[in-house]
């Protein structure tokens, strides 16, 4: 495909371009690699990304996923990949 996500290496790559991500991002990322097609609450996705107790007003994971949107997406105001539902 378009995306290649290495786990051993915390790498992600678009058309065998490196694309950096930060430690939170990634770890946003794996969670939803992890579990493809199925819906994540904010709750759920902050609990594998994050696996700790966060406040339930923390909105650092909808800036992660904004940023990845940026990364993934041809459109990120149309999201294909990374949806809100």
């Amino acid at each position: 495909g378009k995306f290649k996500l290495n786990l051993g290496t915390r790498e992600m790559f678009r058309e065998d371009e490196p694309m950096p991500l930060t430690s939170g991002e990634f770890a946003v990322l794996k969670a939803l690699v992890s579990h493809p097609r199925e819906p994540l609450s904010r709750d759920k996705l902050m609990n594998l990304a994050r696996g700790r107790e966060y406040s339930a007003m923390e909105r650092s994971i909808d800036v992660q996923i904004s940023r990845l949107r940026r990364m993934v997406e041809e459109d990120p105001a149309h999201p294909r990949y990374i949806q809100t539902v």
